[in-house]
């Protein structure tokens, strides 16, 4: 078994042994109650063809998806499974057609049937008002879509692409919105602005946003799915001001009962939080991947444009140290991330990267070959300039800060001078980082997927090294226009070894929260993207 399918294995399989979930001893779920969870940052409104309403909060997108059932949901292993369509079709040959088959049951909670128009509706709604914004993606690469009949809908793309799986992230009620400015809607609550009633197609309906403390999803009576929610109420409390919930919040929200359920991204609470009473704490995989981007191109150390170099820093680096360092309070199996091309809960994951671990003296060897010379602090000369680096990362966050000082300290001992610098995330990357001015620089990408062309592609967007192998390249072109997700990802695991090679990052690791709740809680079991992934199904034990 690849480390990584093991890695995953465990952490679902942890996920399932405390939730509850499974098994010979499984308990019937019982119906009622409120779960209250928080305190997490809150969006700014509820509208998602608005895109600052998300403003990169995630709990506007853990919310929509519990209210517009999307037509497909991803699992905890990052696989696609169908719920508002009951098949996808598409051809192999041009013009590349996908045909969606909406399930024949699917309806809004007024009783009006999920359709076609409301798919060909929602398309239009999104050329439209998102036009200008990045969250327009693969519709701007629609030639055509239509409404064969109530429950069948045909779009015609541009050219084969596999962003067609991301199409239909939410659907809107065509019959509730036709004619509303769309802009206006939705501003603190999802419902028809003809009628002022909630509406929905999925488990939860918004029942009220009390902003500045909380919002109230309640079970939707009228749901289509295998059963309607257990729970009457999922309450979902906010932080004031905060991109992420402040310890000392978390701990006394949950000591003083103020909340059932909470979310931390600090590991160092764990401790604390295993001694309130009544509480499981488990870590629940992110979907960040954490790295560090060595520089490349213009703006960068001169001895990073050589890979014997960059190869001696990955040789440099004892990234299982620094995991357990940093993670091993949770759960002492964690590993590092060995793939720059999928998270380790990925069922594609191949530990590419896994040759590179900690062997200071081949570091010393490599940078011996690239024509390093130590000098007489210790630190290596390359090309008549000290290998002193400025390792950046953002100001304030403590693992990373962790995580640069046992580099710096790792590095060391193979004669690199690690130089910490810290910045604010706005100048890091509105300005640093599209600058180049960096040797090398941990932060995070939020990976929905894959990592791609756009990261590792020569030219890309999001290619801040100014690493270009035309071979890469190519196979992430190529990985783009296939449709089968098996396919795919062999082409990207080979991109991914050649990356490898060349060392223009150093993978880190899949960035962990920890999640606590009560025991009474149950059938908890939290996907990376979304930790209401399967809220429907959670209940309490009374």
């Amino acid at each position: 078994m690849a480390r990584g399918v093991a890695l995953t294995a465990a952490i679902v399989g942890s996920l399932l042994a405390v939730s509850g979930a499974g098994g010979a001893g499984a308990q019937t779920p019982q119906r009622g109650g409120t779960v209250v969870f928080g305190p997490i940052s809150a969006p700014r409104c509820l509208n998602p063809l608005v895109f600052t309403c998300g403003d990169a909060i995630p709990s506007l997108f853990w919310i929509i998806d519990k209210v517009l059932t999307p037509t497909f949901t991803v699992a905890p292993d990052f696989t696609l499974k169908p719920t508002l369509v009951s098949g996808v079709t598409y051809t192999k040959q041009p013009p590349f057609t996908v045909t969606y088959h909406i399930r024949p049951e699917a309806r809004w909670s007024d009783g009006v049937p999920v359709t076609g128009q409301d798919f060909v509706f929602t398309h239009n709604a999104i050329r439209r008002q998102l036009a200008a914004d990045p969250g327009l993606g693969i519709h701007a690469r629609v030639r055509s879509i239509r409404a064969l009949d109530a429950k069948t809908v045909r779009v015609v793309l541009r050219a084969r692409d596999a962003g067609w799986r991301s199409l239909f992230g939410i659907v809107l009620p065509r019959h509730a919105l036709v004619g509303e400015n769309l802009r206006r809607i939705w501003t603190d609550r999802i419902d028809n602005p003809k009628t002022g009633r909630p509406i929905g197609s999925g488990p939860f309906l918004v029942e009220r946003w009390e902003r500045g403390k909380q919002l109230t999803l309640v079970r939707n009576p009228r749901y289509w799915g295998p059963h309607s929610s257990y729970l009457d109420r999922l309450v979902i409390r906010f932080c004031q001001a905060c991109t992420a919930p402040p310890p000392a919040e978390v701990l006394a929200a949950l000591r003083q009962g103020d909340v059932d359920f909470a979310l931390s991204r600090d590991t160092g609470i764990v401790p604390e939080l295993r001694r309130i009473s009544g509480t499981r704490v488990l870590p629940t995989p992110s979907t960040g991947w954490e790295h560090l981007a060595l520089r490349i191109g213009p703006g960068g150390h001169p001895a990073l444009r050589s890979k014997l170099v960059r190869r001696a820093l990955a040789y440099g680096i004892d990234r299982v140290a620094i995991v357990r360092q940093l993670f091993g309070v949770i759960d002492p199996r964690y590993q590092p991330s060995d793939s720059a091309a999928f998270l380790n809960t990925s069922r594609y994951y191949r530990p590419s990267w896994s040759g590179y671990r900690y062997r200071p003296d081949l570091a010393r060897r490599l940078l011996e070959q690239a024509g390093c010379r130590r000098g007489g602090d210790g630190i290596y000369v390359c090309a008549g300039e000290r290998l002193s680096l400025r390792f950046l990362t953002i100001a304030g966050g403590r693992l990373r800060e962790r995580g640069l000082e046992l580099m710096q300290s790792q590095l060391r001992q193979v004669g690199v001078e690690v130089r910490p610098a810290f910045a604010t995330g706005a100048a890091l990357f509105g300005q640093i980082i599209p600058r180049g001015e960096f040797d090398a620089v941990s932060f995070v990408f939020f990976v929905t997927d894959h990592l791609g062309k756009d990261v590792f592609g020569c030219g890309g967007p999001q290619n801040f090294t100014g690493y270009c192998q035309r071979l890469v390249t190519s196979d992430l072109d190529q990985a783009d226009r296939i449709l089968a997700a098996d396919q795919q990802a062999r082409v990207l695991n080979r991109a991914d070894r050649q990356i490898a090679k060349d060392v223009p990052v150093i993978p880190l690791y899949q960035v962990p929260f920890v999640l606590a709740y009560r025991t009474t809680v149950r059938n908890v079991v939290p996907a990376p993207n979304n930790l209401f992934w399967n809220a429907e199904n959670w209940w309490l034990e009374r």
